[in-house]
């Protein structure tokens, strides 16, 4: 918590309910719930990826081991359902249950891929659409829900938010080659380094000449101290950040599309705005 967090997930939760409704009394608790969901599962991450920064703060991992990892993990997931179902929601808790159900299958794919180099660009972004993009369409749907909207209403925002949730990734795929160690709170090229082969990486590999190149050094799993720098530098000038960002634009643009379908006000604005934040981000 003290590592700060954009809080994105239940800002979305909350933003989109005023589309339709003003009073959250009945909001807030799922927004904190989905929070605690989204805590628990980066608590985890860090156990499975051996990560020892995470906002430029130490981990859980890094400072009480995988054992209390796993059980806090867990902790806040029981935490969180057991706030989800105090709502009397079945079809509340039925939207998070099937959320985290994707989120752990793609996981479980993605543990079995890194250092896969021959994975393509479609296999990437079915992975980032169950990782996040489909979490964070299901916390704008759950707003819509919450505050009475319909179904043609709950689809436009679970679009919405699906929309910027591919963004937001491929955006912070780009980061890790883009920003600094003080920005990321992590050294560049920390993700290639755990095999991640991201947007930016595919992309630079079908570049030549660099492309062999990078292929050499994924394939030798950065064994040189000096191959993720190498491998980081690469990437920045192939181009592919450049056309990474462009893909990233393009989900943006869908999302602000969808909002049309919704109420115009001040919250709809809001979420014009969540979206260009989501383009332009530099952590």
């Amino acid at each position: 918590m003290r590592g700060g967090g954009k809080r994105l997930r239940p800002a979305l939760v909350l933003q989109c309910a005023r589309v339709f409704d003003g009073r959250l009394d009945g909001v807030i608790p799922v927004a904190a719930a989905v929070e605690m969901i989204h805590m628990a599962t980066l608590i985890h991450d860090d156990v499975v990826d051996g990560s020892d920064l995470r906002r430029g703060l130490p981990t859980v991992n890094a400072k009480w081991g995988s054992g209390v990892s796993v059980l806090l993990g867990d902790y806040l997931f029981a935490r969180a359902f057991s706030m989800l179902a105090e709502t009397g929601r079945n079809d509340v808790v039925r939207i998070m249950a099937d959320v985290v159900f994707l989120m752990s299958e793609g996981e479980l794919e993605h543990s079995v891929e890194t250092f896969d180099i021959g994975r393509g660009e479609d296999r990437y972004l079915e992975h980032i659409d169950k990782k996040t993009a489909v979490f964070i369409g299901q916390c704008c749907r759950l707003g819509g829900l919450l505050a009475g909207a319909g179904p043609e209403a709950q689809e436009a925002l679970y679009r919405y938010g699906r929309g910027i949730g591919m963004a937001f990734q491929i955006v912070d795929d780009i980061l890790d080659f883009s920003g600094s160690a003080r920005e990321l709170g992590k050294p560049p090229g920390t993700d290639l380094q755990s095999g991640v082969i991201t947007l930016p990486v595919l992309l630079a590999l079908r570049r030549e000449p660099q492309g062999q190149e990078l292929r050499d050094l994924i394939e030798g799993r950065f064994a040189d101290p000096r191959a993720l720098e190498r491998a980081v530098a690469l990437v920045r000038a192939s181009g592919a950040l450049e056309e990474s960002y462009r893909v990233a634009m393009g989900y943006v643009a869908e999302a602000q599309r969808v909002l049309e379908h919704l109420p115009p006000g001040p919250a709809r604005d809001r979420l014009r705005q969540i979206a260009e934040f989501v383009a332009s981000r530099r952590s």
